[in-house]
């Protein structure tokens, strides 16, 4: 009985040994773990995604253009003129080639045309010969067609420069014998009621400025800084401006 009792089989140790693991492995392979592992894949992905567009949105924002100052090199002044003179015609070094500009609480205006204007009306200036040029002023109007022209030769002969809230929007034109030619157009461009503009003229290049915002650039083709620019307003636009300023080099 002794040996019959010792010939029976003996259950392993070795089998309680494996059970654990045989579950490990049968729950490692459960598709509530692979549906775990995924779900937790995915929001760290979608974590990832956020961050970015949050810090894409962040450096994309438009500077406030009514209150920041072009971060630019300026050189020497030249011009200035801050329309501080009594009210009456613009006078000073401007000429008046169409519409009706006077100088009126320090600021240079262009009186609205009840009728509109077919024309731009056109205020301008020279400037001396630089290879590098920057010209500044702040404009006052919440209307569409305001601007600045440069290379004024005549008056069917130069470069414009509109600023269009409405459209959020800046465009150039090159007028040649009373036609025009868009040669630039940006968008979009947070133009306030009052901003300030930035003309930098420099390696056969114009880059342009609403406060501290680059708006875009514009090939001169050859024919280096302007050697005149003016104030302008399309379609008897009401507009101020002031504190204009002409700097050279460095």
């Amino acid at each position: 009985m002794a040996d019959a009792a010792a010939s029976q089989p003996q259950v392993s140790d070795a089998g309680h040994d494996d059970a654990p693991q045989r579950r490990s492995l049968l729950l490692g392979r459960s598709p509530l773990r692979v549906i775990f592992r995924v779900a937790q894949v995915t929001l760290l992905l979608w974590a990832a995604v956020v961050l970015v567009e949050r810090y894409n949105a962040t450096s994309t924002q438009s500077v406030d253009a009514s209150s920041q100052p072009a971060d630019l090199v300026l050189g020497d002044e030249v011009v200035a003129d801050a329309f501080d003179r009594g009210d009456g015609p613009l006078g000073g070094d401007w000429q008046v080639v169409t519409g009706n500009w006077v100088i009126a609480d320090g600021s240079a205006q262009i009186v609205e045309d009840p009728a509109g204007a077919l024309v731009p009306a056109l205020a301008v200036t020279d400037v001396p010969a630089a290879e590098r040029l920057v010209i500044q002023m702040t404009i006052d109007s919440p209307k569409d067609g305001v601007g600045v022209v440069y290379g004024y030769t005549g008056p069917g002969e130069f470069n414009r420069i509109g600023f269009n809230p409405t459209f959020a929007a800046v465009g150039v034109e090159q007028i040649r014998n009373g036609g025009a030619e868009t040669i630039g157009r940006f968008g979009p461009v947070g133009i306030p009621a009052t901003y300030e503009v930035s003309l930098e003229f420099a390696r056969d290049e114009l880059q342009l400025w609403v406060g501290n915002q680059v708006v875009g650039q514009v090939a001169l083709d050859g024919a280096g800084a302007p050697r005149s620019f003016g104030l302008s307003s399309a379609a008897g636009s009401p507009a101020k401006f002031d504190d204009v300023r002409v700097y050279v080099g460095p």
